[in-house]
């Protein structure tokens, strides 16, 4: 894609712009090919935005032959005696006493990652720390905001952390984005850090092509709703704002394409069902709905069962797939509809002293199940395998999820945990909000609150 890549990015930054390509060349068992030479390297290239930018000589150990070529004194240290161009005679020179020799746009000192390395992720297309350190260190300084638009496993993002530069981070991937999350946790003394969705562009550009032949905005909503009911195998019912359709006697919400169901649009829904039970054909039979939905509010699942227990509603919330976007998968019938994932945690507190100790336990754990491979579901033999990660806010304040503690799994296996405690010292409510990341990279909270006294 190399040709490709430089006539567009020539185009957005100016042919003028262009510093350099890069070959990144790396030891690889060279194999016969079909009609090819065996590849054994990458190519980076360089632009600037101006004329104006950081730039950073970057220096390599000298190699094994050019060490060769110095004298060794009786202390150790590398010299050699050149002769002086301008005063004459012999001058003394330290290899010490050079930065190195300098990188130019050949890089074969930078090994791929190796299966047995630390930072391996076992991401497809992972690139090795190394490689983006020279990348980062080259052009910025500590401080600095480094972008990395199709990131991956992380490696920009963890090595602009441990070298104190600013970063943001996307993907389409999920799991791209779970990796680079959890390879950020292992930091010691990350910065926190925000994990955020920007947009619902995707879904947005289907239903725009979707039902591009109707003009009219509520036609549309009409005809994606019907859609989606179609696909879950319910009928559609008219007469109600919140009700679209009917499934075994059991009342269907259909979810925005491009919002996410609330809180509020729970409690508008459990209030129209008991307003229309047994009032029609179109009307439901029992207080029960499914409400499905592309994403849902934050902790919905859990407050919204609650809501819908005091109203006496049985409420189940089931995710739109991804797959309704793709032709082939509607037409060969591929589509399911799962509940959400639901948490059970166990809390307790104690008075120690003057402070409060408050200890969480994680009790149970149902996962969504799409996507799910058959072999992964038969390797499962406790909840608890579910959960690759999970973190707790102590003091949650309704704005940002601060990860104040988290436990994880890494290759040693034998540091994950499912308890967790904390010292309160000051009297007051206190929300706790846990998080648990599955090992498909779902996120699913909960929030306990706790009276502290003194």
């Amino acid at each position: 894609m190399g040709h490709y890549v430089k006539t567009t990015m020539d185009e957005i930054f100016g042919h003028e712009n262009f510093l350099n390509e890069i070959v990144w060349s790396y030891f690889a068992f060279k194999r016969k090919t079909a009609k090819k030479f065996p590849m054994k390297h990458d190519t980076i290239m360089s632009w600037t935005k101006t004329d104006h930018y950081r730039w950073n000589t970057q220096f390599k150990p000298h190699r094994e032959e050019y060490l060769k070529r110095w004298k060794k004194d009786e202390k150790g240290r590398y010299y050699r005696d050149d002769v002086n161009p301008t005063k004459g005679g012999t001058r003394i020179i330290y290899l010490d006493e050079i930065e190195g020799d300098i990188v130019d746009s050949v890089w074969d000192d930078i090994p791929p990652v190796n299966p047995v390395a630390q930072e391996r992720t076992d991401y497809a297309t992972q690139k090795p720390e190394a490689l983006l350190e020279r990348i980062i260190k080259a052009s910025s300084n500590e401080g600095d905001l480094v972008l990395d638009c199709f990131c991956g496993s992380g490696t920009m993002a963890a090595v602009a952390e441990k070298l104190n530069r600013r970063w943001i981070a996307c993907d389409l991937g999920r799991f791209a984005i779970h990796t680079t999350r959890k390879r950020l946790l292992g930091i010691p003394n990350v910065k926190p850090f925000v994990v955020q969705n920007l947009g619902k562009y995707e879904r947005q550009a289907w239903q725009a092509a979707e039902f591009a032949s109707l003009e009219d905005q509520r036609e549309r909503e009409i005809r994606y709703r019907k859609f989606i009911l179609e696909l879950y195998h319910a009928e559609p019912v008219n007469g109600h704002t919140w009700l679209h359709g009917i499934k075994s006697g059991r009342m269907v919400h259909v979810g925005a394409v491009d919002a996410p169901v609330t809180l509020a649009d729970v409690k508008a829904i459990a209030a129209e069902i008991w307003r229309a039970i047994g009032k029609g054909k179109d009307s439901p039979q029992e207080a029960g709905v499914d409400v499905l939905g592309w994403e849902f509010a934050f902790e919905l699942n859990e407050l919204a069962r609650q809501v819908a227990a005091e109203a006496r509603v049985d409420i189940r919330f089931k995710k739109i797939p991804r797959e309704v976007l793709e032709k082939r998968a509607v037409e060969q019938g591929d589509i399911h509809f799962f509940e959400l994932a639901a948490l059970s945690v166990d809390l307790k507190t104690k008075k120690k002293g003057e402070n409060t100790a408050v200890t969480l336990k994680l009790k149970d754990f149902i996962p969504p199940h799409d996507d799910v491979p058959q072999d992964v579901l038969k390797a499962i033999s406790h909840w608890s395998q579910w959960i690759d990660y999970w973190a707790v806010d102590w003091n949650y304040k309704g704005d940002t999820f601060h990860n104040e503690w988290q436990s994880y799994r890494s290759r040693k296996g034998n540091d994950f945990v499912l308890e967790t405690s904390r010292a309160y010292e000051n009297a007051g409510t206190y929300s706790i909000v846990i998080k648990v990341i599955d090992i498909l990279g779902n996120d699913t909270t909960k929030t306990e609150r706790v009276e502290v006294v003194k």
